[in-house]
């Protein structure tokens, strides 16, 4: 809007510049041509009364522009054949032009060259001489080189003022423009922070932006109730299980400690173990997008975090013969939340130790530079393609049935977006010789020497 607002105004400055411009030009060129012909006329008269040696020295002595020591001003007088009747003593030996055709009850106006060289302008008329009555052709003419440099300063006093004027214009536009939008991008900068409760003030908007506040008002009110009432179910949900499941928990815990108690009830307390960690994963990425939750920094160790994490990896990769190879620094400290950090982690080693072939390896990589700290998580991923990739961190997706008992819950990759962004930090997947790649960015290397 901006773009289309200074285009109209540049093309209207440009309009006036011209219509001004081509006005002042007629008014400094059109005072030399009344100056020109008042002279002509008054020359006429005086050709017309006397005799015409007479004539001319009557007006060499009343106007000394036109006697030898003058530059600026000439005069030439012509027959009907042409041939130079008389002109005056600042002609020198030069003469001026003769226009082709004079109309005989009109003064023609032209541009010429001057005896000196000089650009000039001339005006021609017919007069009638006295004593034989025979027609003649006056040119008085003056220097236009006063005029033309007038003409100039003009011309830049016009575009200065012009350029300034658009300028001024433009700046007091974007003022406007931006004046009026501020609450509109204040709004916007609240709604990406991510504060639910972000509201357009109408009254605070022009007139005519105000049915806009109002529309988005209504939108976004009705998205923030959508995503509370989304909220509240799995958070309600959650709650309503955790009861029921230790209760069912409990009972097959103690059916157990009968040495005649079926085998099934194993497999019993393993699926109450993976639902309750489903409900515990609820309620948890509930409670972190509803803001309940905020990071509070502190300096953490990531390399014995990363030690910490395998250790409690390990039963799990075991299980399923994979080994877990880390690549750190002895340490490499960073600003963050320890406990979410932590728990991004853990659910990233998970994934990749669940997911990864058996009697294959995870790798994770630590590298710590001058500013930055990379973190890599890496396992073997044969059956995924790049399509899959968009969908991680979506709520209990699994690339195969096949993994629907896993340990997760279909919830950790989406919990580790969550909590990564609690954290302003980027959780990027990306598949590399057929190894999936978790990567962490945004971590900013503390130096405590400072």
């Amino acid at each position: 809007m901006l773009l289309f607002l200074f285009a109209g105004l540049g093309i209207l400055m440009l309009g006036l510049f011209l219509l001004l411009d081509r006005g002042l030009d007629r008014q400094i060129y059109g005072r030399l041509d009344q100056r020109l012909h008042a002279r002509a006329h008054a020359i006429s008269v005086l050709l017309e009364s006397r005799p015409t040696q007479e004539a001319l020295a009557q007006l060499q002595a009343m106007s000394p522009e036109y006697a030898g020591g003058g530059h600026k001003d000439f005069l030439q007088l012509w027959d009907a054949a042409g041939h130079t009747l008389l002109t005056s003593g600042s002609n020198r030996d030069a003469k001026l032009t003769l226009p082709h055709a004079v109309p005989a009850n009109a003064p023609y106006f032209y541009d010429l060259t001057l005896p000196d060289g000089h650009h000039g302008r001339a005006i021609a008329v017919r007069v009638r001489l006295l004593g034989d009555g025979s027609e003649a052709t006056l040119a008085v003419a003056e220097e236009r080189e006063q005029v033309d440099a007038l003409e100039r300063q003009v011309h830049v006093a016009l575009v200065s003022g012009v350029m300034l004027t658009s300028l001024i214009a433009v700046l007091l536009a974007f003022l406007a423009v931006r004046g009026g939008l501020r609450p509109l991008l204040a709004f916007g900068g609240t709604v990406r922070e991510g504060a639910e409760s972000a509201d357009l003030r109408p009254d605070t908007l022009p007139r005519e932006l105000r049915p806009l506040a109002h529309a988005l008002n209504d939108a976004f009110g009705g998205l923030r109730r959508a995503l509370q009432r989304e909220r509240r179910f799995a958070r309600d949900v959650a709650h309503e299980l955790r009861t029921p499941l230790a209760e069912i928990r409990t009972a097959v815990e103690l059916a157990r400690r009968d040495a005649q108690a079926s085998p099934a009830l194993e497999g019993a307390l393993d699926a109450t173990e993976r639902m309750s960690r489903c409900i515990d994963g609820l309620l948890a990425l509930s409670r972190y997008e509803s803001g309940m939750q905020k990071a509070q920094l502190e300096p953490v160790d990531l390399s014995a975090l990363l030690r910490h994490s395998l250790q409690l990896a390990t039963g799990s990769a075991q299980r399923r013969n994979v080994r877990m190879d880390l690549d750190a620094p002895s340490e490499c400290w960073t600003q963050t939340d320890a406990a979410l950090l932590e728990r991004v982690i853990d659910n990233l080693l998970l994934n990749a130790a669940e997911h990864a072939p058996e009697g294959s390896q995870v790798a994770v990589c630590l590298r710590c530079a001058q500013e930055h700290v990379g973190l890599r998580f890496g396992n073997p991923a044969p059956d995924l393609k790049s399509g899959d990739l968009q969908r991680f961190g979506e709520r209990f997706w699994r690339k195969s049935p096949a993994r629907e008992a896993s340990r997760h819950g279909g919830l950790g990759l989406a919990l580790a977006q969550s909590l990564a962004e609690i954290l302003n930090l980027r959780l990027d997947f990306h598949l590399d010789g057929g190894w999936l790649w978790a990567e962490l960015g945004g971590l900013l290397r503390l130096d405590l020497a400072e």
